[in-house]
């Protein structure tokens, strides 16, 4: 059995550079530089009868400054070297304490380096009781810090975009067959031994990862014919037929709405999970419920479509699909004094939550304020076509603005969106969305 995603290829990629990434900053341990991560190559072995996964990556990267090299990875390393010499690796915070990063103890020239690292992983892994067969996902959450690919393998910041091939093996005595669901490039090397290659132009948040018994899941699947004349493949799977039967209709009307209106379909396929819980957009793919699915889908143009550099860049995108999903209003005023939805630290991981409510009414302030143009959406159109698989931050945004309207934006988004010269003080966690609910990790583990 072969299931095959084929890579994307275009012409135009261009991808993230460290001109993207934060500052470099001192630690006491030293200069701590952030690296472009050329290729990540990982081999995951999935032990069954010792109830243990651990994964060996190896990172091709480049520096542009001499330093000390941060990357991520939350769980703890178990072995490290670089360049082929054994390395300490420390965990450090960010000069604002927002978040925290790991960092290769030693300091190294600019130019071309070699990773490896290994490491076990954890979380989100569920193994049946009779030990033959074992769930594992990376289930990610854009509403809390280190919430992505770093919770199970070492990855960079969501700044980068690098080439990741996977290689994963089950292994122990009886194991049943199994299937991986993921938006790359999926070859079945044998019984229980796959290989996957992805996009060079993924984030540490574009991979939607699972895998799971053979036949577990209800699925279908449908060829969708896009109005640029491609035809890909929808698949849609969920442990309800009802589920399965109603997200196929669905998602062929949210298709034609969203294609209408954004341009064709940015990724090579589509893969929805729904998971009747949850909600999470990966490129090309989601874990959804039935209610949520127009806001996921969405999410493949703005958030892994075109994608934000950092935390201050993620409220666009939540703002966009949170309008679409409240039926592209237009509205004379925001109807907010002030946020700083994009004003937070550059080292920020995470979006502000404020985007989905204030967030979306100022989107719906720029739709009135764009009507001689069109509105809103013939602008996004053509921003999305510029800027799609690259990496942007709010000032993009702006500059495209002025670009599109001839009209200079910045004063509204100084007030609305950085908050600039106001003293409010936000508390972010009261701010909530259905769509994205952040989830224990026990209702994580259901969704395996």
């Amino acid at each position: 059995m072969k299931w095959i995603l084929p890579i994307l290829l275009m012409s135009n990629l261009v991808f993230a550079h460290l001109d993207k990434a934060p500052q470099s900053f001192k630690t006491k341990f030293g200069q701590a530089i952030f690296a472009d991560f050329q290729t990540v190559d990982t081999s995951i072995i999935y032990d069954l009868d010792n109830k243990k996964v651990m994964a060996e990556t190896k990172i091709t990267l480049e520096t542009n400054k001499a330093g000390q090299i941060l990357f991520d990875l939350v769980p703890n390393v178990i072995n490290a070297k670089l360049n082929d010499l054994e390395v300490k690796i420390v965990e450090i915070s960010s000069p604002d304490n927002s978040t925290k990063y790991k960092m290769v103890h030693k300091t190294v020239p600019a130019g071309i380096h070699t990773l490896y690292i290994k490491n076990e992983i954890s979380k989100n892994i569920d193994y049946a009781w009779w030990g033959k067969s074992v769930s594992s996902a990376f289930w990610m959450t854009d509403l809390q810090d280190r919430s992505y690919l770093e919770r199970y393998l070492p990855t960079n910041i969501e700044f980068d975009q690098f080439q990741m091939n996977l290689e994963l093996e089950l292994i122990g005595n009886n194991i049943e067959e199994h299937k991986v669901y993921t938006n790359g490039n999926v070859s079945e090397l044998s019984i229980n031994k796959f290989k996957i290659n992805y996009p060079a132009y993924y984030t540490a948040s574009s991979i939607f990862f699972h895998l799971t018994k053979k036949d577990r899941f209800s699925e279908n699947s449908y060829d969708f014919t896009s109005i640029s004349g491609r035809t890909f493949k929808v698949q849609v799977y969920s442990s309800s037929d009802s589920n399965v039967s109603k997200a196929v209709s669905s998602s062929k009307k949210v298709l034609k709405e969203l294609e209408s209106k954004l341009g064709p379909w940015p990724h090579e396929n589509l893969i929805i999970y729904v998971a009747g819980s949850g909600g999470m957009e990966y490129c090309g793919a989601t874990i959804t419920s039935l209610r949520a699915l127009g806001h996921e889908l969405t999410h493949s143009y703005f958030a892994r479509g075109v994608m934000p550099i950092n935390g201050n860049a993620g409220w666009m995108d939540e703002a966009i699909a949170s309008w679409r999903d409240n039926g592209y209003k237009s509205i004379s005023s925001p109807g907010f004094s002030s946020t700083r939805m994009s004003g937070h630290s550059d080292y920020r991981r995470f979006t502000d939550r404020k985007a989905y409510s204030q967030g979306a009414n100022f989107m719906a302030y720029l739709n009135h304020e764009l009507k001689a143009q069109g509105g809103l959406i013939n602008f996004l159109n053509e921003y999305h076509k510029q800027y799609s698989h690259h990496n942007v931050t709010t000032t993009t945004f702006i500059k495209e603005l002025r670009n599109f309207s001839g009209r200079d934006f910045t004063p509204e988004f100084n007030r609305y969106i950085f908050g600039k010269g106001s003293s409010i003080k936000e508390n972010l966690e009261k701010e909530h969305n259905p769509f994205h609910p952040i989830l224990s990790e026990s209702q994580e583990k259901e969704l395996l």
